[in-house]
């Protein structure tokens, strides 16, 4: 190892002790740091504990969990429920495009960033999930709660990540690679979950040095940072709940947003590769050139720290505490109470001009047991991110709770205090991206649009199950509760990928061979003829409903289209063992000039019930 080396191998995934090269030590001229360190104020030393791929294992842990109860209740065994869906794959998607996926989808050509539709071509037999922040907030509790088994005091910084500082607890374990081993111990034992622990000056590299593992030596954090390509800055814990000493917060005033993704390629065209190549360039003139957000992430490149500049104390500490009779056993108990609550802070703070970015929740047991959880947030927390938050805290300790078979489930108090207060005008929006304000810019105006003209205004689709495409997407108002899965397996029903627009009322189309005459699915789920021709009807005709839908999407009204490729039927047998029972046949086709469509025959009438892009 060269003398110019500078990172120390920490703790990996698998529990191993963590090596510390004697070669390394950092003698005091190198602690003082040089000129090039001199700019950046000393940072704390900081411990990030990650569980890699967290909404892949809570998504994992979903699945085991609604397996495990349909076999409970017989659901199942009863519908068949395919054995191999435990092993499948998993695809988590957020935003309608792949966040997370295992290795077996990865190696056959899923990839992160791609749309629904593109993952399911590329691996059919995957198990497509949506992100659940709800779930993997609480799940996350059960890792919380056993890092604290080693040191007290961890923040959340979203689920999956958790910081902690790092000098008291690891004077107390006797080193820094003897506490990130205890940590990951810790995880494995309570959880059976992989940990890794990154520990350096700083947050932002501590972050970074827990992708790997590692630990950077005291006042090095710029120089393991350097080799790092620009994009890392997607990782940066930015945002006024940061802050930084060198700049000042941005106007609160802006009108325009600064993304963290337009960021990095500006500074990718303009030759800065590394965040060494960016750290090199003057504060100042970065400052002056690109505005206070990227200063802080230029202050982040050179290994300083984002500390807020002004915390705010008042006198009197503030608390809002509720004594709960009967006592929270229930999630749904928990939003019920945390809603005043959260409110109640609210007006708090805003009585004083104050916003908070870090909260501590605490709560009271009936066995006497107290509980407290500290959550960080990119921005000021609303009274709707509290209500979230008490939510995600509660359940999280009701589950851990329940699966350890203890008694402490019961919640008989719960109390609010903020641990991070800054002025109100501090609050400018984070540096995450413009997704975050723009969903809740699209939430405000939902609840808007609500108010004005009732629940029903805004539907959003939940996916429930079943055989037609119509029936297996259910529109439930927005922000209501979510009606019952049917998991199925549904035995006809489209394999993914599905059609991209399912007609809710399928329009009457005619189906012809060459001869001219209707095409029908006989008794033996076999066509009579060819079909050569589509026929649709005008709209406005009898029968028509629906026809606008067709040719909004390119199927002109009122024409014959030739067909110029369709499959076999496939037969559906609703209910046969019920006199009310249907039998329906399903058949795709290919129209000019290459439109394809997903049509059902019931009773000899052909409908279209989905499109295909």
């Amino acid at each position: 190892m060269s003398g110019n080396e500078l990172l120390l191998p920490g703790v990996m995934p698998t529990g191993e002790k963590a090596q510390v090269d004697e070669k390394e030590q950092v003698d005091g001229e190198d602690q003082a740091g040089g000129e090039d360190h001199a700019d950046a104020p000393p940072a704390t030393r900081i411990a990030a504990v990650v569980v890699p791929a967290w909404p892949l294992l809570a998504a994992r842990e979903k699945l085991a969990r609604e397996k495990v109860a349909r076999a409970g209740s017989g659901a199942g065994a009863a519908a068949g429920a395919p054995a191999e869906e435990a092993s499948a794959p998993v695809v988590v998607m957020d935003r309608h495009r792949v966040s997370h996926a295992d290795a077996a989808a990865l190696a056959v050509g899923v990839g992160i960033g791609m749309r629904r539709r593109a993952a399911q071509a590329a691996c059919p037999e995957a198990v497509v999930v949506e992100a659940d922040v709800e779930h993997e907030s609480a799940l996350f509790e059960l890792v919380a709660a056993a890092v604290d088994t080693v040191a007290a005091g961890v923040d959340v910084l979203r689920p999956g990540v958790l910081l902690m500082s790092a000098r008291g607890p690891a004077r107390h374990r006797g080193g820094e690679d003897a506490l990130a081993e205890a940590i990951v111990d810790a995880v494995a034992e309570l959880t059976g979950w992989d940990a890794v622990v990154g520990i350096a000056d700083g947050p932002f590299a501590a972050l970074l040095a827990a992708r790997s593992g590692r630990i950077v030596r005291p006042g090095r954090s710029r120089d393991y940072l350097g080799p790092h390509a620009i994009s890392a800055l997607r990782d940066a814990p930015v945002g006024p709940g940061w802050g930084h000493r060198d700049q000042p917060a941005a106007d609160a005033d802006r009108t325009r947003r600064v993304d963290l993704a337009e960021v990095i390629d500006l500074l990718e065209r303009l030759g800065i590769r590394t965040l060494g190549d960016f750290a090199d360039l003057p504060a100042t003139s970065v400052a002056a050139r690109f505005g206070p957000d990227v200063a802080q992430l230029h202050l982040l490149a050179r290994g300083g720290e984002p500390t807020p500049p002004q915390a705010h104390h008042p006198t009197q500490p503030l608390e809002v505490a509720r004594t709960l009779d009967p006592p929270l056993v229930r999630v749904d108990q928990a939003a019920f109470a945390a809603r005043p609550m959260a409110e109640e802070l609210h007006g708090m703070l805003v009585a004083r001009g104050l916003i908070c970015t870090r909260l501590r929740i605490l709560a009271l047991t009936a066995s006497g047991e107290e509980m407290e959880r500290t959550w960080r947030h990119d921005g000021a927390l609303s009274p709707a991110d509290v209500v979230d938050r008490i939510r995600w805290q509660c359940d999280g300790w009701i589950t851990r709770a329940r699966l350890r078979g203890e008694q402490t489930g019961q919640i008989t108090r719960l109390a609010l205090q903020p641990v991070q207060l800054l002025p109100a005008g501090e609050g400018a929006p984070a540096l995450w991206g413009s997704a975050g304000e723009a969903a809740q810019r699209a939430g405000r105006a939902f609840a808007r649009a609500q108010g004005l003209a009732g629940e029903e205004a805004v539907l959003v689709p939940v996916e429930v199950g079943g055989r037609l495409l119509a029936e297996q997407v259910a529109l439930v108002p927005w922000r209501s509760e979510r009606p019952t899965a049917r998991p199925g397996p549904w035995p006809g029903s489209l394999p993914r990928p599905l059609p991209s627009v399912v007609l809710r009322t399928p329009p009457l189309v005619v189906l012809r061979d060459a001869e001219g005459a209707e095409v029908v699915v006989t008794a033996r789920a076999l066509l009579s003829a060819p079909p050569a021709v589509l026929e649709v009807p005008r709209a406005g005709s009898a029968g028509a409903d629906g026809i606008e839908a067709l040719v909004s999407h390119g199927v002109a009204a009122g024409r014959a289209h030739r067909v110029l490729a369709h499959g076999a039927p496939t037969v559906l047998d609703e209910r046969w063992w019920r006199p009310d029972g249907r039998r329906a046949a399903r058949l795709a086709v290919v129209i000019e000039p290459g439109r394809a469509l997903v049509l059902l025959s019931r009773e000899g009438a052909w409908t279209v019930e989905g499109i295909h892009d």
